[in-house]
């Protein structure tokens, strides 16, 4: 599956779900647009070949996000310009989304070496090595789990969250 599809289906059933009003609070208004963008040039393309897909999607993305991933894979496979106005879209949206995130004072940055994962940000989930879960927040630079474990000590990883200055 081409790598752009999940981040693109994942942003259109985020907008889907209220027509991207809490979208807009998480990534601002110009990445807003974009994810509208790409909802309405998705769906379209998609309704051509698999229209209760694309009549679906809108009303239940969770049931009908992995028959878009499918039938979007088999659209961008297809056509490399699409494809391409896709990926432009999709860096569009992200670069508007991190400039919201850098304007509201809303900044993660981390950096991992050797297996495990990070997860940051309200609600974020990684899967690490031996797909053990991580999530939680950071306390004087320690990741910590929702239960308190520590699974992160600075000796193998760095982090940083929080707001900027």
């Amino acid at each position: 599956m081409d790598p752009i599809i999940t981040p693109i289906v994942m942003i259109l059933a985020k907008y889907a779900l209220d027509k991207g009003v809490e979208l807009a609070k998480e990534v601002g208004p110009t990445a807003l647009e974009k994810a509208k963008e790409m909802f309405g040039m998705v769906l379209e393309r998609v309704g051509r070949k698999k229209p209760e897909t694309a009549v679906e999607f809108p009303q239940d993305p969770a049931s009908y996000q992995k028959p878009l991933e499918k039938a979007l894979d088999a659209e961008v496979a297809a056509d490399a310009e699409y494809a391409a106005r896709l990926k432009g879209l999709l860096a569009q949206y992200e670069e508007a989304a991190q400039a919201h995130a850098v304007a509201m004072g809303t900044v993660y940055e981390a950096r991992l070496e050797g297996s495990g994962a990070i997860a940051q940000g309200p609600g974020a989930v990684a899967a690490g090595a031996g797909g053990v879960a991580v999530g939680g927040s950071v306390q004087d630079g320690v990741i910590i789990t929702g239960d308190g474990n520590v699974v992160g000590d600075h000796s193998r990883s760095s982090v940083r969250s929080g707001k900027k200055s």
